[in-house]
């Protein structure tokens, strides 16, 4: 399955063969220490080396960053409390969705960045807030290190948001500037993050709810070596990015799909992100895979760049809250919470719930709105017809629909 936080994530393996399994990717390259657990997880960079606005070269500090907390025990269980995410955006679009993240990290035109902190999606979602402008390159890892620490020695274990929400922003960034002006002398230095735009073109080639066979991975590689740089790109969107080399006009192994530009690849559409749901995922409440690929074929019939997050439990692996529609069940008897209108810098908007019989039906209730508006963008959709038109509406075509109560409120709301 091809992950929502740029991984390729192989199941059902044979817990006998684990540990083969881990020392055969190792040996090529493949590390997948931090991908889960209580853990510094793997940075997310946007696809910067191949976006001519890019300021940075994301995926450089990326792995700057990821190499530093790898293997350091006392950021990862038992020691580390929750896990922390964290993502880099090598300009303003802020494609790696710094809302949603522990720390958020978004390069300037300037050559500085801004650091936001304290987001986290799922249950109790809470937006990252901006805690530092126009930082140095040589201060990133130590705030990355000063909020890692600030969280440890916090023990809270529903997440860092939570110590944001508790101490307040101020504190936070106190104690954190606290740690990183004293570490920052043992760090290493930054590598060279001057931007690298690699000329090419791409083909984009999505798996609306991520799942992928070995052979079409093989295939999708064999491309790559034929036609490309022998390597592809992943993200957040469960799509495989393939650049190709100029002068290619035409692959007859992906004939289907066209050779674009590069630019921005977030938002894009049209398509439908989905965790595991209840098929492989303990918590998961519901079959985010059906229900995906059911509303999948009525974003493809719309044809524009709308995302839909599809999660199976609370902690909203699918992204829902930062999609431009977001279906989440909760509760001990289901529903579905619907959001609208989320981007990679705002939380989408409650509109209420569904049985979730009714959620591919109220997806298509809201296209058809949208539709008929005119208005290009979701999240301005929203804006100009409003959220209480949209309920109404709602609660005309989908019988179980239900604006939000007190209840919504305690679980979900937004900080």
């Amino acid at each position: 399955m091809l992950g929502t936080r740029g991984d390729i994530e192989i199941f059902k393996v044979d817990f006998r063969l684990f540990d083969e399994v881990v020392t055969k990717l190792k040996e090529v390259g493949l590390d997948p220490r931090d991908s889960c657990g209580n853990s510094v997880r793997n940075p997310i960079p946007c696809t910067s080396q191949f976006c001519p606005y890019a300021h940075i070269n994301a995926e450089v500090l990326s792995i700057f960053i990821g190499d530093y907390f790898r293997y350091k025990s006392e950021y990862e269980h038992p020691l580390l409390p929750h896990r922390i995410k964290i993502s880099i955006s090598a300009c303003e679009r802020a494609c790696a969705v710094p809302v949603a993240q522990d720390i958020g990290i978004v390069a300037k035109s300037n050559g500085k960045f801004d650091i936001y902190l304290g987001g986290g999606i799922g249950e109790h979602a809470f937006s990252a807030k901006l805690a530092f402008t126009d930082v140095d390159a040589e201060d990133v890892l130590p705030i990355c290190v000063g909020v890692a620490e600030v969280f440890r020695r916090s023990n809270e274990r529903r997440g860092f948001k939570w110590v944001v929400k508790l101490r307040g922003l101020d504190k936070v960034k106190e104690e954190v500037l606290a740690i990183a002006r004293e570490v920052k002398p043992k760090l290493p230095k930054p590598p060279d993050l001057s931007p690298r735009f690699i000329k090419s073109r791409i083909i984009k080639v999505p798996y609306p709810t991520g799942w992928v066979t070995a052979n079409e991975l093989i295939k999708l590689a064999d491309v790559a070596d034929k036609y490309g740089f022998s390597y592809v790109l992943l993200f957040n969107n469960q799509s495989v990015y393939i650049p190709i080399r100029e002068g290619v006009d035409k692959i007859e192994e992906l004939s289907n799909y066209e050779i674009k530009s590069p630019g921005p690849i977030y938002p894009e559409g049209p398509i439908t992100v989905a965790c595991l749901g209840n098929e492989l995922c303990p918590p998961g409440l519901i079959d985010t895979t059906s229900l995906g690929r059911k509303i999948h074929i009525h974003l493809s019939r719309l044809n524009e760049p709308i995302r839909v997050g599809v999660s199976g439990c609370t902690h909203d692996c699918g992204m829902s809250w930062i999609a431009d529609i977001g279906l989440e069940p909760f509760g001990s008897k289901t529903r579905i919470l619907l959001t609208i209108g989320g981007t990679p810098t705002a939380l989408g908007f409650v509109i209420g719930t569904v049985d979730p019989k009714d959620a591919e039906l109220v997806v298509q209730a809201l296209l058809d709105m949208y539709r008929g508006s005119g208005v290009r963008g979701v999240r301005d959709f929203v804006t100009k017809v409003g959220i209480d038109a949209i309920r109404s509406e709602l609660a005309k075509h989908v019988p179980s629909f239900r604006p939000p109560d007190k209840d919504i409120g305690v679980v979900f709301g937004p900080d």
